[in-house]
């Protein structure tokens, strides 16, 4: 038994938006991640800093990367980081919308779609201090690349809880609306 207004799934465009969402995580963390923290000397990639990083981080890491780790940065971590943002931005918004019927989850869904911005922002960020190199990144631009990192882990971490939110609530519907 449904109640009114509740779909029984996804639309097939969610599948399609998840299937590359996760083509693109896998080939940037199982692939080019790797390689350029290998290319640093083990040192993590600034965007994949959880608490952020401070100008002497960030410029160890720049120094350590070097010609070869810049460019694989720049030329396809970068790139695929731009295809992701919006795939996920899209798997967020509908599980949103699913998960929580009626204006909510318009809402929620689309303060969801905050974290694509932010996230590019980082990028443009990381991406100005490795085109001018650790001899020209400023301890201000180090600053402000950090801090959309820790905004976007920050809105990673509410969504996160939002959608474990949502997935308790409608779990709870369907065992009280008798739904197998």
């Amino acid at each position: 038994m449904r109640t009114t207004g509740e779909k029984p799934g996804m639309p097939r465009v969610f599948w399609v938006f998840l299937a590359g969402m996760l083509a693109v995580w896998f080939l940037m963390n199982l692939g080019t991640a790797p390689r350029i923290q290998d290319m640093a000397g083990g040192l993590r990639l600034l965007d994949m800093r959880f608490t952020g990083y401070s100008y002497e981080d960030a410029n160890d890491f720049l120094v350590a990367l070097g010609a070869d780790g810049t460019a694989l940065y720049l030329d396809v971590q970068l790139w695929l980081d731009t295809l992701f943002p919006p795939l996920l931005g899209g798997v967020l918004f509908m599980s949103f919308r699913w998960l929580f019927p009626g204006k909510t989850g318009v809402i929620i869904g689309t303060l969801s779609l905050t974290s694509i911005i932010v996230d590019y922002l980082e990028n443009a960020a990381i991406a100005a201090m490795l085109r001018v190199g650790p001899d020209a990144t400023t301890a201000e631009m180090a600053a402000t690349a950090s801090q959309w990192t820790t905004l976007k882990w920050s809105l990673s971490l509410v969504g996160l809880v939002t959608l474990a939110v949502g997935t308790a609530l409608r779990l709870r519907r369907r065992w009280l609306s008798g739904s197998t």
